[in-house]
This record gives C-alpha cells, sequence and structure tokens, in this order.
C-alpha cells in the first residue's frame, strides 16, 4: 500500500483545541441527570 500524502490537507484538528477537555460543570452534569430521567 503505497500512501502519498498532500500539502493541500488540512487536518481535522487544525485550529481546534486539543488535547484533554476541561471537566463538566455541575451544569452540565444536572442537565445530563434531567434528560437521562426524562428519557
Amino acid at each position: 500500500m503505497n500512501v502519498s500524502t498532500e500539502m493541500s490537507f488540512t487536518p481535522w484538528d487544525k485550529g481546534k483545541l486539543v488535547g484533554q477537555k476541561k471537566p463538566l460543570r455541575l451544569r452540565d452534569i444536572w442537565a445530563i441527570r434531567v434528560r437521562l430521567q426524562l428519557a
């Protein structure tokens, strides 16, 4: 298999914050819990 890389290709993570995500805030946790209970 011969794979050639083109210079015009832009990576999917260009300009995005890559790495560890911030932990969920308490608001987000409660929003998820409420949605799960209503489902």
